[in-house]
């Protein structure tokens, strides 16, 4: 028998925001108009905006983006959302003021409880501070709060808090010099 019932999944503990109308027009607005490469920046705010978003000035949407619920998201003023960017909020997202959000980052509020044997979900929000940046391809886990002036690194994957100014770098390889030749062509 397997450890885990997933045919007795609920879904307890988390609500949409919307009903299945509002849910619907929202995925055929994103798919049709939000993300696609001629839809400008200024019309992808005013669609956040119509369908719940709290959008500051000066904010800038990329094509490709995509965004779960809009009506669980705030962003705050002169953001820059990067081209594939994944808000997956199932719980609600704050982005703070003059924050970079680069390519392909991935912001995931939403989890499963592994201890549930019915899997039920482990939601939580994500807060993203002030003049923070979050660099292209690097993951942001439930429950977690980025402080305000963070750099999260290419690559990096963020699942504890991160005090204001934290630098969070992804492991990089290291490089080592190339093995010199002798005269007879033996290396040193």
């Amino acid at each position: 028998m397997s450890r885990m019932d997933l045919a007795g999944f609920t879904g307890a503990g988390y609500h949409k925001g919307r009903g299945l109308l509002w849910q619907a027009a929202w995925f055929a607005v994103q798919n049709l108009v939000f993300s696609t490469w001629w839809c400008p920046s200024s019309l992808r705010v005013r669609i956040l905006r119509a369908f719940g978003a709290s959008v500051g000035q000066g904010v800038k949407v990329r094509h490709g983006v995509k965004i779960h619920w809009p009506w669980k998201l705030k962003i705050g003023d002169n953001v820059w959302i990067g081209v594939d960017a994944w808000i997956l909020n199932l719980e609600p997202v704050t982005i703070g003021s003059d924050c970079c959000i680069s390519q392909n980052v991935f912001i995931c509020t939403g989890s499963h409880s592994y201890d549930s044997p019915t899997f039920e979900f482990d939601n939580a929000p994500i807060v993203v501070g002030d003049g923070s940046w979050i660099g292209a391809r690097a993951t942001v886990l439930r429950g977690v709060e980025i402080g305000a002036s963070c750099l999260v690194g290419a690559g990096a994957l963020v699942v504890k808090n991160l005090q204001p100014g934290t630098r969070l770098l992804a492991p990089t390889g290291t490089a080592w010099p190339a093995v010199k030749a002798k005269a007879d062509g033996a290396p040193h």
